[in-house]
C-alpha cells in the first residue's frame, strides 16, 4: 500500500518511459522503500531509464531502531558516471533549514555539468554564505549523530500521534515508518467530515489545520472529477510541529469527532 511497485516500474519501462521521478521517503503517505527492494527498483533502470529520487525525507527513518541510518538510493549506484540515478537532497527538512534554501544533487558528470549550466542562468546559485556553513555540517559523524536524534525525535511524536488517534477509534492500516506525516482516511467517519475539505472545515473551526487529500492528486490535465479522486476522503495530519501544538490539535480533532458524534463507543468511554 502506498509503495513503489518494483513490477510498475517494469511495465512503465516497457512502454519507454525515459525518466521515473519519485520520492524516497513519501511525502504525505510516511511510507519508503529500502533494500533489497530499492536496489532492484534501481537495477530495473538501470541502462533503461533514467530514475530521479527526491530524499529530501531520507534521514526520518524509524526502521533501523533510530541508529542513525538514511535510507539512500546512493546505496545502490555501482558507478556513479555510469548509472543514470539522480539524488536531489539538502538541508530543508532533515537539518530542518528552509531558509537556508541549500540543497544538492547528485548524479553523474554529464547531468550536474547541464543542471549547473541552467542553474545559473535561472537563479545564479544558492548564496555562498550559506553553502560554505552548511560543509561542516555535513561530516559524516555529524551526521549520524544528527540524525539519531532526529529520528528520536520524530519516533516518539508519531507514537504519540498515532496512540491519540487510535484511541479516538480510527482504524489506522499502517504506521508510518518515514517522513513526519500520517495519512488518515477519513471513511469511517460520518457523512459530513469523511471527505477531507469538509473535515479541514471541522477542523478548521476548532483552530486546527490539516491538508485535505484532493490536494495531493496530481490529476494530470484534469481527467477525472476531482471528487471522484482516491484522494478525496484522506488528510494529511503533520506531526512536525512541537509536542504541545499536536497535543492541542489533537484535542481539537476530538471536539470535532464529539460534535459529530463518531466513534459514539470511544467518546462515551474517553
Amino acid at each position: 500500500q502506498y509503495h513503489i511497485n518494483p513490477d510498475k516500474i517494469s511495465e512503465e519501462i516497457r512502454r519507454g518511459t525515459s525518466v521515473i521521478l519519485t520520492s524516497n521517503p513519501r511525502n504525505p503517505t510516511g511510507k519508503m522503500v529500502a533494500n533489497p527492494e530499492l536496489a532492484r527498483i534501481q537495477d530495473l533502470c538501470r541502462d533503461h531509464t533514467t530514475l530521479v529520487m527526491d530524499e529530501f525525507y531520507s534521514g526520518y527513518n524509524y526502521t533501523t531502531d533510530c541508529d542513525g541510518q538514511v535510507i539512500s538510493a546512493a546505496d545502490n549506484v555501482k558507478n556513479v558516471d555510469e548509472d543514470d540515478v539522480l539524488i536531489i537532497d539538502g538541508l530543508t527538512k532533515r537539518f530542518r533549514l528552509p531558509g537556508w534554501r541549500v540543497a544538492w544533487i547528485l548524479g553523474p558528470k554529464a547531468f550536474i555539468k547541464a543542471l549547473g549550466s541552467c542553474g545559473s542562468y535561472l537563479d545564479g546559485g544558492t548564496n555562498v554564505p550559506f553553502q560554505e556553513a552548511a560543509i561542516p555540517m555535513l561530516e559524516p559523524p555529524k551526521v549520524r549523530n544528527e540524525m539519531r536524534s532526529l529520528q528520536r525525535h520524530f519516533r516518539d511524536k508519531r507514537d504519540y500521534v498515532v496512540e491519540r488517534l487510535t484511541r479516538m477509534g480510527f482504524d489506522l492500516p499502517y504506521v508510518p515508518d518515514s517522513t513526519f506525516y500520517l495519512w488518515l482516511d477519513l471513511k469511517q467517519l460520518p457523512e459530513g467530515i469523511n471527505d477531507g475539505l469538509n473535515f479541514f472545515q471541522a477542523c478548521l473551526e476548532e483552530k486546527v489545520i490539516v491538508v485535505p487529500g484532493i490536494f495531493f492528486d496530481l490529476n494530470p490535465s484534469r481527467r477525472r472529477d476531482l471528487f471522484d479522486s482516491p484522494c478525496h476522503h484522506f488528510v494529511r495530519v503533520s506531526y512536525g510541529p512541537l509536542m504541545e501544538t499536536l497535543k492541542a490539535g489533537l484535542d481539537g480533532f476530538e471536539r470535532v469527532l464529539k460534535k459529530w458524534n463518531a466513534f459514539p463507543d470511544k467518546q462515551r468511554g474517553s
